[in-house]
């Protein structure tokens, strides 16, 4: 059986081109300017517009460079080299290459990776990104090494992430479901499977392209992802040193908590 890393290597980096194919497409890059608006509302209405923001595993920068036109100081960073690469491409398409600046990182040495960039004053993590593809240990580690990289009083946003209770409700109405989506001129049938004994969900997604009439198959790719539900989430950012300060049925600031939407959680630095 594969191991994590091996698993997280192939779905991001190995066959990352067909993810990208999600991440890139008109919807996607919609959404994450969208996201990026919301993020960006929430921190100045807090205080955090000032400062550096460190957007974790960030892709293609479709969060991090609408953040930085917004006027952030952004710092993006991705285990996928190829992503990186693009991103860093894009800001400097965008001219903001001076505001947004993309590196190579594996977040649990997110630490020794942002030594030249720390410290900052939030910390994003977009899109069920990270968190969740290792076990509970290493989550903590993650969010540990953000605690230790960012300012007193520093953010802590995870947005747009899927919960456990959502996928609680969806397995309950429909079981092991078959969806298909498209992106662009890409067609996706993306099939879950939910554990409810150890709250991981299995992705399976088939990609086609689409040309005249005719679906023409290009690849394959699957991922596990530990799901939290709010309250675990809570518990493992306080281990973490980061207290709940607000949870949001969208980023556009409705406060309050629905598990048929988006998780949206801010968290603060604890008082010492």
């Amino acid at each position: 059986m594969k191991d994590v890393d091996e698993k997280i290597r192939e779905y991001f980096i190995v066959k990352g081109e067909l993810f990208r194919l999600i991440m890139d497409s008109k919807v996607m890059i919609e959404r994450g300017r969208k996201i990026a608006r919301g993020i960006a509302r929430q921190l100045i209405t807090l205080g955090y517009d000032k400062g550096k923001l460190l957007d974790v595993g960030c892709g293609t920068g479709r969060v991090s460079i609408p953040l930085a036109e917004i006027g952030f100081e952004v710092i993006g960073i991705d285990i996928s080299p190829t992503y990186i690469n693009i991103a860093n491409r894009r800001a400097k398409e965008k001219n903001v290459e001076g505001r947004a600046n993309f590196i190579v990182c594996d977040a649990r040495e997110m630490e020794k990776c942002t030594s030249n960039y720390k410290p900052f004053s939030s910390v994003i993590f977009v899109w069920s990104s990270v968190i969740g593809y290792y076990d509970e240990d290493i989550d903590s580690k993650i969010l540990s090494e953000a605690y230790n990289i960012t300012t007193d009083g520093a953010a802590l946003i995870i947005a747009d992430a899927i919960s456990k209770e959502y996928m609680v409700l969806h397995q309950y109405f429909f079981g092991m479901t078959r969806k298909v989506y498209e992106y662009d001129n890409v067609v996706v049938i993306e099939k879950m499977l939910y554990n409810p004994a150890t709250g991981n969900v299995l992705i399976r997604q088939d990609f086609y392209e689409k040309s005249q009439n005719n679906l023409m198959f290009i690849g394959d790719s699957h991922f596990e992802l530990h799901l939290y539900s709010l309250d675990e989430l809570n518990k493992l950012a306080y281990r973490s040193g980061w207290c709940l300060y607000r949870v949001l049925t969208d980023l556009d600031g409705e406060v309050g908590y629905s598990p048929l939407s988006s998780l949206n959680v801010i968290f603060v630095k604890c008082r010492k």
